[in-house]
């Protein structure tokens, strides 16, 4: 499988491409330079912003960017005029990396851990975090004084919006349970909560 076949059946087979999200976040909050951390092959997020960094310790990540078929492909399918730039670390996004530091607009977590917490300081202050709650990362971010909770985004006849209606309402566990950092790492799947949006929008405030 090629780099092209392998994006087709992992994002557009699956209907998970999300350009219409991302293309949404840059009508709502402008031109972003976005940081992708426990990104694997999704690289959607370069079809809408020119500066996209991404950070995946796969081996079939690193050989899908190191392909001559990646160029070509964001070419065809971006919505800008400049030239994209992509960089990729093949690593784990645990591994702090200094010359990131404040660097970025967008933070993107989806189904890869704490990257909220991890890649924190990579994150401008005013800058925007999305991340849904696969092992807890948004239960983990609603917690965090440096950020807050400004949108909540949903998805209807395949069209993606965001809510900034009834914020209150999110992250108050269904059961009686203090939701702290320490039980969030511990389990590591988050904790029920009683109002649940599937992807949120948090900036950072300090």
């Amino acid at each position: 499988m090629n780099a092209i076949q392998a994006y087709i059946h992992y994002y557009i087979d699956r209907d998970y491409e999300q350009v219409d999200l991302f293309r949404l976040l840059k009508k709502t909050y402008g031109r972003m330079k976005v940081i992708y951390p426990g990104s694997y092959i999704h690289i959607s997020p370069s079809f809408i912003f020119s500066d996209v960094a991404y950070i995946d310790s796969d081996k079939n990540a690193k050989k899908f960017f190191g392909s001559n078929e990646l160029i070509p492909l964001i070419h065809e399918r971006k919505e800008y005029s400049e030239d994209p730039k992509i960089t990729f670390l093949g690593g784990s996004y645990e591994n702090h990396i200094e010359e990131f530091h404040s660097q970025f607009d967008l933070l993107i977590s989806q189904y890869a851990g704490f990257i909220s917490y991890a890649c924190k300081d990579y994150l401008r202050i005013g800058g925007y975090l999305l991340v849904n709650n696969s092992h807890g990362d948004a239960g983990l971010a609603s917690i965090d004084e440096d950020y807050k909770l400004i949108s909540t985004v949903h998805k209807g006849r395949g069209k993606y919006r965001l809510s900034h209606t009834s914020l209150d309402k999110y992250f108050t566990p269904k059961k009686d349970v203090m939701v702290t950092k320490e039980l969030l790492f511990k389990t590591r799947k988050g904790v029920g909560y009683t109002k649940t949006a599937p992807l949120y929008v948090f900036q950072r405030v300090s």
